[in-house]
Formats: structure tokens, sequence, C-alpha cells
């Protein structure tokens, strides 16, 4: 990637092609629909948000914007951008809020795909790889590059282990990473993060920080502060996530002042809805709801992993039980690998659903398949398929365990 992306108008957009939609958590109705459970109350851990709700201050900012509903918001979103800025301690011209992690994702590829299509040329290697990342992940990043044409390139990495490592220094364009990565929940030591960072110049680090205001150690995770120092850093965040309201989608990134305008010029206007602008600022003021959400996450999920590695034939995905002291705390959500049992995760997400429970499902996820193998050093796990499983309260994280187990236990699906 070039050393400084072209600032200025950007080149008229490409058409893009058609691809196929990624499949996520959170569909309810379809989940009634195919299995025939009519308006039969479920209990949804496919999606990893807030189990406390989101926070009453912003449901009511949200409700009273309503009534300026006549009018459209404001280009750009500057009330918002402020405070986040604030946040921070970053420049304004740093931030960029859109409808969601999502919408800007596809900006970023959108955006940069002529830029780095021309560097490879300039290079004389048209065909080389101009996305990376390190899978299992979230799929929005292979999704976007395809749509976009960026040539993926996939580096085999071990996945099992606490932390992340690798960023890809011989390679050029864009490297997407989540910090804490999903779904593994793998999370990024600050410092060995930054010095990757530097060291790969000819890359535009991406990373997704959408989950990492669940864990309570986020003020010493976080590379906010760094993007202003380096502009090959851009990182992503979510306030749909932390506080419970993806039907508003608002999220933003902290990146360099010509990144933001490059991705302000290929974004639609009016992106964020004047409710979701003001549930935001609503919500971020909120300390005491953010410091009840940590703890509640700090103790369940800890108790949630405790209490899956009893269960026969589910391994959650760490690389042993007892994690070390110098370990990252747990984000909002668990993976897990079913081993010896005949069922696939197919099949114990189809039982947990007739029950009322919805998780999911990820044999859609590459690496995650039915029958892949996790690896890391000296470990190998083969599986029957993955299922995540959001963090909610205790009351539901024990219905969650004693059905799975009911699961589980029936018609001898326990080898052994």
């Amino acid at each position: 990637m070039p050393s400084a992306l072209p600032s200025g108008r950007a080149h008229e957009r490409p058409i893009s092609r058609v691809v196929t939609p990624t499949v996520h958590g959170g569909d309810i109705e379809g989940v009634r629909e195919q299995f025939g459970l009519g308006d039969r109350p479920l209990l949804d851990f496919s999606v990893s948000f807030n189990p406390l709700g989101a926070p009453p201050t912003a449901l009511a900012a949200a409700r009273a914007a309503l009534d300026r509903v006549a009018h459209y918001p404001q280009p750009g979103t500057p009330r918002l951008a402020e405070r986040l800025a604030e946040l921070h301690g970053v420049p304004v011209d740093r931030i960029i809020v859109g409808a969601g992690t999502t919408e800007l994702i596809g900006l970023i590829a959108q955006s940069l795909r002529e830029v780095l299509a021309l560097h490879a040329r300039e290079l004389g290697d048209p065909g080389m790889p101009l996305s990376h990342l390190v899978e299992p992940t979230y799929t929005e990043y292979r999704r976007v590059s395809k749509r976009n044409d960026l040539r993926l390139e996939t580096w085999n990495k071990h996945v099992l282990g606490w932390e992340q490592d690798f960023l890809p220094r011989s390679a050029a364009g864009i490297f997407w990473t989540g910090h804490p990565n999903n779904p593994t929940g793998r999370v990024w030591d600050r410092d060995r993060l930054l010095g990757l960072v530097d060291d790969t110049q000819s890359l535009l680090t991406v990373v997704d920080e959408a989950y990492l205001p669940f864990l309570t150690d986020e003020d010493e995770r976080t590379v906010t502060t760094a993007v202003a120092e380096r502009d090959n850093l851009l990182v992503l965040r979510s306030l749909t996530k932390i506080f419970s309201f993806p039907g508003l989608r608002v999220g933003y990134a902290v990146a360099s002042p010509d990144m933001v305008e490059r991705l302000t010029q290929f974004q639609d206007p009016w992106s964020v809805s004047q409710p979701a602008e003001a549930a935001a600022l609503a919500a971020l003021d909120d300390d005491e709801y953010l410091e009840r959400t940590r703890e509640l996450i700090a103790t369940e999920a800890a108790r949630l992993i405790d209490h899956l590695w009893d269960l026969p034939g589910i391994r959650p995905a760490w690389p042993e039980r007892q994690r070390p002291a110098t370990a990252p705390p747990v984000p909002n959500y668990v993976l897990v690998s079913l081993t010896e049992t005949r069922f696939t995760s197919v099949q114990v997400f189809e039982a947990l659903a007739r029950r009322g429970i919805l998780v999911r499902e990820c044999s859609d996820i590459p690496g995650l398949e039915v029958g892949s193998l996790l690896t890391g050093p000296g470990q190998l796990v083969a599986s029957r398929g993955h299922l995540r499983f959001a963090v909610r309260t205790r009351a539901e994280n024990d219905k969650l365990l004693s059905n799975l187990r009911e699961v589980l236990m029936t018609s001898n699906g326990v080898l052994g």
C-alpha cells in the first residue's frame, strides 16, 4: 500500500459484484419459521450484545428524537463525532461515524479498491493479494474483500492461544484483525500489536474493537489513541453491542484525517439516524451502566466457561482449562468445539432451537466447518463443528447449560 493515501475527491465508485450475504446470528423470525415455533419466546445466545439491555436513558433519548423525523439528520453526525473525539482524546478529524461497523468495513474496502489495484500494478504484480486475514474471524472482512476484487490471502496460523501475535510483514494492502477476535475471543497485547503495525508500513491494519468495551482492562488494551501517530492504523468501534441497541445501527472508526476524508467521500448521506445519534450520546454518559456490564461479563464469562468444560462433548476453544494470570479477560461470547460426540454443531443448534434457545452455529465461518481442526503450539483439536454462545445473565446462562447437557446426553450422543 502506498505510504500515504491520496487525499481529495475519490474517483467514481466502481460497480461491485454480487456476493452472497454473510450469515449472522439474531435471526429470531427466521428461526421461528424454520422450526415452526410460532410466537414462542426464544432465548437468544446467537448475538453478543449487552445482556443488561439498552440503557433506559438511551431509549428515552431515541424516543424523544422521533419528534425530529421530519428533518434530515445533520451530515457527518458532528455532535456524536465530537463526543467520541473527546472520549478517545483525538482530534475530531480522525473520527467518522457510520451505521454500525459493518457499513464502515464495506467503506474501507470500497474506498481503497482502486488505489490498491493501482499500487499493485506499479509494483509490477497486478495479481498480488491485497486483503489479508487469519481465520476463523468475522466473515464480513472476507465478503467485502471479494465484493471489491481485493484478492484475499488467508494466513495459516495457530488459533488456539490466549493472545493474537501475527501480522504479515511481507504483505501489502489491508490486514483485518479483531481485538478481541470474533468468534475465537483472542485478544491482542497492545504493545505487541503496535510494534507489528510499525513494522508493516505497507499494510493498513484495521483493528476491530467492536467487543473491546466489554473487557475490564479496555483502557490498557485499546489502540485508538495510537492512531494519532500512525497513518497505517484504523480502529473500528461499535456502540450497538456494548449498549445493546443493534436496531439503531451506530458505530465509528478512528483513523488518519486522509483516511477519514476518503471514507466520507464514499459514504452515503444521512447514514446515521437522529434516534441512533441521540441514543449513542445518552449512552456514552452512563458510566454506571458500563461498570455494571463489565462486572457481569467478567463474572459470568468465567463461570460459563468453567461449566462448559464439564459438559461431555464440549471443549471451549482455549489452549487449556486453567487460564494463566497473564491471559486477557474473556469477552462477552464463548466459542466451543464439539468433540468426542456423535452430534454435529448443526444438529445441536437445531435441537436447542426446538427448545427455544438460539445459538450461533459456526459452520459457515471458514476454519470452523464440521470436521475442521483447530491447532495451537503442540495442540490439535478435531471437531464436529463449533458453536458460539453469548454471555448473558446467570439465570439465562444456567438455562443454556442445562439444555445443552440434556441435548448432548440424548440418544447416546456422547462417545465412550
